[in-house]
């Protein structure tokens, strides 16, 4: 009979400890660039919670995963968590212009793709901190200043996409996450033809007209796990990072419930809506094409 190791409990804990630690220090450090470009500073000491709410979510899904190779952190990691962040930060920097109809600074960033892209290669340490330190960095650049909820969501994203090394590559583990994504996409459905616009409670006006975004996202998300039966390991990815962008973006969201107020008709359909369709579409498009050509580059040097 399996039995299951207290080791799994208390085992990260010191670790993530050091990851709250160290997150705060890096939310100060972008807080500090971002005033020197006149944004306004990070204000209060609620956010905390929501980074403690963050660091539960992790230690919940270590905890749940602690069987599975996919949390070794050595010096391979190490320095993608240094690319991997550096490059979404400096891709977002460049796509904040490109603004998204919205309740609050969305853009549409077709860099989404990277923190998924390094979590389904590198694991989910490596994600988590690709989309956590990046979004710092691009928001810190771009002078909006931080914000820690989106920040953890982005950082989710990376994470949750990185589980796809934890599964089996078969059919059941395919149907039940096409059934979650489909699910999530008829509820929306179902959620924006009852609420088509909002008002923005910042600056007045209509927020609406895109409902059919993330309906988009999530039809070619799971048309391409069947299109792509013949690269299970590129489906698999797919729909995991899928399923990060839902998990990640619907954090920040439902989250802004309560930090900003928000009603869940404004939330869902002025933040979730906005940003988590273009991400969706964006990885439907962007993952296949540069997790294919990184694994063939890896099969031409031998390294596959």
């Amino acid at each position: 009979m399996r039995t299951t190791s207290p080791n799994r409990y208390t085992r990260p804990l010191v670790l993530l400890v050091g990851l709250i630690v160290v997150s705060v220090v890096l939310l100060y450090l972008g807080n500090f660039i971002a005033t020197a470009q006149g944004a306004d500073p990070l204000a209060g000491f609620g956010w905390i919670w929501f980074v403690l709410i963050g660091a539960g979510i992790v230690y919940g899904v270590y905890v749940a995963f602690a069987d599975r190779p996919i949390w070794q952190v050595g010096t391979r990691e190490v320095v993608m968590m240094a690319i991997g962040a550096a490059l979404y930060g400096v891709l977002s920097y460049l796509g904040n212009s490109f603004q998204m109809p919205s309740v609050s600074q969305v853009a549409f960033r077709p860099a989404s793709v990277i923190p998924v892209l390094f979590g389904v290669l590198f694991g989910p340490v490596v994600g988590f901190f690709t989309g956590f330190v990046g979004n710092i960095l691009g928001d810190a650049m771009t002078g909006w200043g931080v914000f820690p909820i989106w920040d953890v969501g982005n950082g989710l994203m990376g994470m949750v996409a990185g589980l796809a090394t934890a599964f089996p590559r078969s059919k059941r583990s395919f149907n039940g996450l096409t059934i979650t994504i489909g699910a999530v996409g008829v509820v929306l459905a179902a959620w924006l033809l009852l609420n088509p616009s909002v008002e923005n409670p910042n600056i007045g006006g209509a927020v609406g007209g895109m409902w059919w975004v993330p309906l988009l996202g999530v039809v070619l998300v799971i048309g391409l796990r069947y299109v792509l039966r013949d690269r299970p390991d590129v489906a698999v990815a797919l729909l995991w990072s899928a399923l990060g962008v839902i998990v990640g973006i619907g954090f920040a969201a439902i989250a802004d419930i309560w930090w900003n107020g928000y009603t869940p008709a404004v939330a869902i359909l002025g933040e979730f809506v906005p940003a988590a369709g273009p991400n969706l579409v964006n990885i439907a498009i962007l993952l296949p094409i540069l997790y294919g050509a990184y694994t063939s580059a890896r099969a031409r040097t031998g390294r596959a």
